[in-house]
């Protein structure tokens, strides 16, 4: 296992425990549920050389380091690109919204201001954010 995917399965793992927030200090890493709480003898940490990261300072979202959306908060119309049957086959498509755990994209590509009615909207099993 190299660094990178120590690192990932670290997060992963710290995440799958409610931790959102790491941040690197003095070539410590740390992980914290929500906004930095003190620092105590029993606070999850791992020394930086055992990451990918760089020793330098810095304060890291542990979701977006994962690359997990937070869909309420992803504006209409963004590019996405959404599936139902795999993580292989993607649909280009534009986000209408997020409901019931379920990601909602405009139908055939349209978008709010192009599509005839504004309840043309299906949900989709897989959904990523497009890289435009």
């Amino acid at each position: 296992m190299n660094d990178k995917e120590f690192t990932d399965e670290l997060f992963q793992r710290m995440y799958d425990l409610g931790f959102n927030k790491a941040e690197i200090e003095d070539d410590v890493l740390f992980f914290f549920k929500n906004e930095r709480d003190l620092l105590c003898p029993f606070s999850p940490r791992v020394m930086v050389a055992c990451t990918c990261f760089e020793e330098k300072d810095q304060l890291i979202d542990v979701a977006e380091y994962l690359g997990i959306v937070d869909w309420s908060k992803v504006k209409v119309d963004t590019p996405i690109l959404v599936s139902d049957f795999n993580e292989k086959n993607w649909e280009r498509r534009h986000f209408a919204f997020f409901d019931n755990e379920r990601v909602y994209a405009w139908v055939s590509g349209t978008t709010s201001w192009s599509t005839d009615n504004d309840k043309e909207a299906m949900s989709w099993k897989y959904a990523k954010l497009a890289e435009v």
